[in-house]
């Protein structure tokens, strides 16, 4: 279904760096709820009351989570043309070959300045710590943690396609970046309006490292992830090629599970089946994953469903930590000015989540400190499960696995 209708502007919203809320009254057509209608526009246009939108209407007929908007395709009766969504030297296009394809300014094209950087085929990420996890809500408490740690990190936030394609449908990237917590963005496949575009995750990655001079890359899928309630189909899968790209690229995996008891549903609790899919399944090679200690009955389940996870090919390494305090978490969320949620559930309503972020944030942090003579005479870090294991002691020490 791709349902398109058209509508008139009665209203003009909030505005935020690439995109418009608008208020829109539809045409009337059967199937369609009466009254005002908002709607998302990612064009760099204005809007006036009274201009004719032509819009995509299919989520909200499906009644999927596009937090209530339908989506601007362009206006109607439009005699001059014009360019919607400039670029500099851009020829790379995203979305490709569907009606709404436009060209981007890609880093590593042949008009880039930066193409030259490119070429080098050795370009490594040199060790650089890369945060990957699933849910985009779990973004700015461990963002927030990482600045909390070491004011002094530059983060970059690299989003893949598997999930939102116009990141400027994130508050908290617009939040986090107003507020100086995030460097830059880069968005990679079709994934489009980051601060840089990449074509692949692999050189996305080497942007954050090597353009945009990140300490810290932070890579979780945007908004509005898809599931199917199989361990095949579900938007986190892409994150086995970014566990390939960093270790293929030199750098050192943090992966933070997705683990909850407050969600109901036996696939999700404790450790998700997401977790254990993407760790126990399709990832060939070693990441290390951080576990809360929450000193409770729920320790010796999360242990339990870890066998998915350690019977792995991969290698993967653990780190344990105490979870952090629910004192914390509501004191960065009180410095953050938009609240924590996940899947409908506030912090306090779902605290591990959260606390898992924020203790993969902590034991990155820790990571920094690692001293590089531990590495066998390694000048960086890598991904090999033995230097993973390494590292791995080095940061639960005083609170190894029991």
């Amino acid at each position: 279904m791709l349902y398109l209708v058209t509508g008139t502007v009665i209203r003009i919203g909030e505005k935020h760096a690439g995109m418009q809320v608008l208020e829109v009254e539809l045409a009337a057509c059967a199937g369609e709820e009466a009254g005002p209608q908002r709607a998302l526009s990612f064009a760099q246009e204005d809007y006036r009351i009274g201009d004719t939108l032509l819009l995509n209407t299919t989520a909200l007929r499906l009644q999927l989570g596009t937090g209530g908007f339908h989506l601007v395709v362009g206006k109607t009766g439009e005699d001059a043309s014009r360019d919607v969504m400039p670029s500099k030297w851009g020829h790379i296009m995203k979305m490709r070959y569907s009606p709404w394809q436009l060209a981007v300014d890609a880093v590593e094209e042949q008009a880039s300045p930066f193409h030259d950087l490119f070429r080098q085929p050795d370009l490594s990420l040199d060790g650089t710590p890369v945060l990957i996890g699933e849910l985009h809500s779990l973004l700015p408490p461990a963002i927030l943690a990482l600045k909390q740690n070491d004011p002094q990190l530059r983060l970059v936030y690299v989003m893949p396609d598997a999930a939102s394609l116009p990141i400027a449908l994130s508050r908290h990237v617009q939040q986090l970046s107003r507020s100086g917590n995030l460097a830059a963005t880069i968005t990679t496949g079709h994934a489009w309006g980051g601060d840089r575009e990449a074509v692949t995750i692999h050189s996305g990655l080497l942007a954050a490292r090597h353009v945009e001079r990140a300490d810290v890359i932070v890579c979780m899928l945007g908004p509005g992830v898809a599931g199917t309630g199989t361990s095949y189909g579900f938007s986190g899968v892409q994150l086995a090629e970014v566990i390939h790209a960093v270790s293929a690229l030199g750098g050192t995996p943090f992966f933070i599970p997705r683990i909850s008891f407050a969600d109901q549903r036996s696939r999700h609790y404790g450790i998700s089946h997401h977790t254990t899919a993407i760790l126990g399944r399709f990832a060939l090679c070693p990441v290390l994953v951080t576990l809360p200690r929450l000193g409770d009955e729920r320790d010796a389940i999360i242990e339990e469903q870890l066998a998915a996870i350690t019977d792995s090919r991969a290698g993967h390494r653990l780190a344990y930590g105490p979870a952090p305090s629910v004192a914390r978490l509501d004191a960065l969320e009180k410095g953050y000015g938009l609240s924590f949620s996940t899947m409908g559930r506030s912090w306090r309503e779902d605290p591990v989540p959260f606390q898992t972020a924020v203790l993969a944030a902590d034991l990155l942090g820790k990571s920094l400190s690692y001293p590089a003579e531990a590495l066998s005479g390694e000048q960086r870090l890598s991904a090999s499960s033995n230097t993973l294991e390494a590292l791995a002691l080095y940061l639960t020490r005083s609170g190894e696995r029991p």
